[in-house]
Formats: C-alpha cells, sequence, structure tokens
C-alpha cells in the first residue's frame, strides 16, 4: 500500500503538463533538496496500483549517468499518484535541437550514453516504451538523460478513451509492433531510440506525415532516407547502423542494446577539427622546428664536414708519395767507403723485425767481399779531380802512415 507523508514536497514552480501528468519543481523539506514532483492526472485502480509501485521499485534500483534518478513515490490527498524524481535544471531534447545542431560525433557520443542506459534497464527486465525527445533532458554540462522508465505506459493504460486521438507526440516514436498490438521486447525500444539518433544526426524525423494516420503509414510500409542523404557529414557505416535500427522485422534488429553501442563507440572518440589560431606573424627563428627542419640542418652539417674533409682525402689518395731520403757525398769519406755502403743499402733483404732472424733460401750465399783499408786510402790519394771538383782543398803534408799487416 503507497502511503503519504504530509507537508514533505512543496511545489515551487509548475514546469509544464501533457495529457497524462504535469510536472512542478518542488523541494523536499526532510532533505532540504530540489526534486521534480510528476503528478499524474488519472488516478489507478486497485489493480494498477500494485503494479505502479513494483514498476517504481524498479526504476529506483536503476543507477546510471543517463537516467533520471527516481527517489520516491506516493498518493496525494486527491487520490492522484506522484514521482518524486531527479531535478534537471536544463532543457528537454526536443527543446534543444529547435534552436541547436548537433555534430556527428556529440550525436553518437549522446546516442551512445542512451544506449547503455537503455542496455542496463533491460537486463533488470524493464522496458521503456516511450523513448522521444521529450522524455530525455539536457544537463547545462551537455550531458542527457533519459527519464519516465516503464512507469509512463501505466498513465496511457488509465486514461480514459479519446476517440481516435492517441497521446500527443508519442506515435511518430511507435515501433510497427506496437502499432499492430504485438508483443513488445527490447527491439521495440531499438526502433523508438533509431528514430530519436536520426533525429540526432539530421535534425529532422525519419517518419514526418502531415497527420497521425500519415506517420503511422510511413511507420508501417515506407523506408526513410539514409541520413547522410540529409547530413552529408554522416558516415555510411551510420546509415547502416539507423537501417538496423529501423526494421520493420523486429529479428533484423540488433540482438540487444549492448551490441549497438560497441558501433557506435569508434565514432564517440572522433574529436572535431580545432579551429586555427589567429596571431601574428611571427619570425623564421621564433617558429617552432619541424622534422623537415631538423634533417635540413643535419644535412647542411654533414655537406660541410665532407667538403672540408674531402681534400685531405683526395690527396692521400691521388697525390705523390713523399720521395726517399736523399745521401749526401760527404768530404774526407773515402768514395768507395760511399759507393760500398749505398749498394749494401740497396742488397740487404727488408725483415720486419729487428730482431727476426733472415729467411732460409735454397740458394747458397757467396760472402760478402772484404774491404782492405789500405786500398781505400790509396785510392782516395790517387783521385786529385774528384776532391777538386768537389770544392775541398787537396791535402798537404806527409801522407798518413799505413799501418804494418804484421802488426795486426
Amino acid at each position: 500500500m503507497i502511503t503519504l507523508q504530509k507537508n514533505r514536497y512543496e511545489a515551487l514552480e509548475f514546469i509544464g503538463s501533457g495529457t497524462t501528468s504535469r510536472v512542478e519543481r518542488a523541494r523536499d523539506n526532510v532533505i532540504g533538496r530540489t526534486v521534480a514532483l510528476k503528478t499524474f492526472i488519472h488516478s489507478f485502480g486497485e489493480d494498477l496500483e500494485e503494479l505502479f509501485l513494483r514498476e517504481a521499485q524498479l526504476v529506483g534500483q536503476l543507477s546510471h549517468p543517463a537516467i533520471v534518478q527516481l527517489f520516491d513515490v506516493g498518493i496525494n490527498r486527491e487520490g492522484m499518484p506522484f514521482l518524486v524524481m531527479e531535478y534537471i535544471a536544463g532543457k528537454t531534447l526536443e527543446d534543444y535541437l529547435e534552436s541547436s545542431h548537433l555534430t556527428v560525433q556529440r550525436a553518437c557520443a549522446w546516442a551512445a550514453d542512451l544506449a547503455r542506459a537503455l542496455a542496463l534497464a533491460h537486463r533488470t527486465g524493464m522496458i521503456h516504451g516511450d523513448i522521444k525527445p521529450g522524455n530525455i533532458f539536457v544537463t547545462p554540462e551537455e550531458k542527457v538523460k533519459l527519464g519516465d522508465f516503464g512507469i509512463a505506459r501505466l498513465a496511457t493504460q488509465t486514461s480514459p478513451a479519446s476517440g481516435s486521438e492517441p497521446v500527443k507526440g508519442t506515435p511518430a516514436y511507435l515501433a510497427p509492433e506496437q502499432m499492430l498490438g504485438a508483443s513488445q521486447d527490447q527491439r521495440s525500444d531499438q526502433f523508438s531510440f533509431g528514430i530519436v539518433f536520426y533525429q540526432l544526426l539530421t535534425g529532422t524525423r525519419p517518419f514526418a506525415g502531415d497527420s497521425v494516420g500519415a506517420v503511422c503509414s510511413e511507420i508501417l510500409y515506407t523506408e526513410p532516407p539514409a541520413p547522410s542523404k540529409r547530413n552529408p557529414a554522416v558516415p555510411k557505416e551510420l546509415d547502416r547502423v539507423v537501417a538496423r535500427c529501423l526494421a520493420k522485422n523486429p529479428l533484423e534488429r540488433f540482438d540487444s542494446f549492448q551490441q549497438l553501442v560497441t558501433f557506435l563507440y569508434p565514432y564517440t572518440r572522433s574529436r572535431p577539427r580545432l579551429p586555427a589560431l589567429t596571431a601574428a606573424k611571427r619570425s623564421w627563428w621564433m617558429q617552432p622546428s619541424k622534422h623537415r627542419d631538423v634533417w635540413m640542418a643535419a644535412a647542411a652539417g654533414i655537406f660541410l664536414v665532407a667538403f672540408l674533409q674531402l681534400p685531405t682525402a683526395l690527396r692521400a689518395r691521388f697525390g705523390n708519395p713523399p720521395p726517399p731520403p736523399r745521401l749526401y757525398y760527404r768530404p774526407g769519406v773515402p768514395y768507395e767507403a760511399f759507393s760500398y755502403t749505398k749498394q749494401r743499402a740497396e742488397g740487404e733483404p727488408q725483415t720486419d723485425a729487428p730482431d727476426q732472424a733472415p729467411r732460409q733460401t735454397g740458394k747458397k750465399e757467396s760472402p760478402a767481399p772484404a774491404i782492405h783499408v789500405q786500398k781505400i786510402a790509396l785510392a782516395s790519394l790517387n783521385r786529385p779531380n774528384d776532391s777538386l771538383s768537389s770544392g775541398s782543398r787537396p791535402i798537404r803534408g806527409r801522407a798518413p802512415r799505413l799501418p804494418d799487416s804484421h802488426s795486426e
């Protein structure tokens, strides 16, 4: 049994009304917070009162950033049921779209948030049944929240018959099976969600007839144009996502809203290009370096080093080798000794190291001829022309005495 604590909620401002309820901004005198008080116009019968309470308990357990939180439920003094919900200071999506145009990234982000909220509700067994821009709220932080979960369907069941006139605004977002009176499930919410998503992408509804009958006929028998035809910025992949949501046959739609989120997620991460900053023209030295500038500077440095090393490399490769050291004839040294030393230097074999022994060859080496000091001295005295031609003065005085060979 639903009870009421008197004087707890005080109405402060009238927000709006519909065919089934009116909404007011109110104050919770117990907690001291501002809430949204939604009061239904028609009372529930005893058979629906328990169902109303059970639905309210399920909705109250839903906790998601994109779901309007339900705080309390009750019946006022006049016997009318009411809901106490989270107060949203913004406006509905219907009012927002009349004055604003969304980018594809923002439309996909909002649609993904709503799809996650519906996926959570469906896992708990809740079906919304009345997804439309009037039940979606846009917060001041540019976030969306979905309200009226499940309970709105109870209000339509208790409303008196009014001829053929249905609830205002609802037929444009009904699924074909809802119009035909067939059973509903979470795929019925997908069709209504697809209409809202189409409106987020293009700004217009896919089924926009002049009358309620024309709208219902389009929903049942007409395929809407692709969103990319009305908004060229919409990718072709999103056309297929919307077409699958708006399939006439429920079996051709997505298996669940969680599967739908996986298709929307890649487009929520794309970001619009930021506008270029209009700043004063800076000098080349103050501009930030780019990869091309770095490579150009490195190439210039390598070219400069190669240019400086090129002459040295060419000289080492193609230049003439340095001449060998010259042997000079010194006056006073016997000419035969100089000639013999020169011949001996040219005839000695070269070795790699001083301590390395000479290689043994097959030929027998002949001993070097012995030099007699007496013959060299006599030969130097008998060459007056060479000594005169070299510019040296003739030797005066006595000839040096040769040592006796017997004294050795």
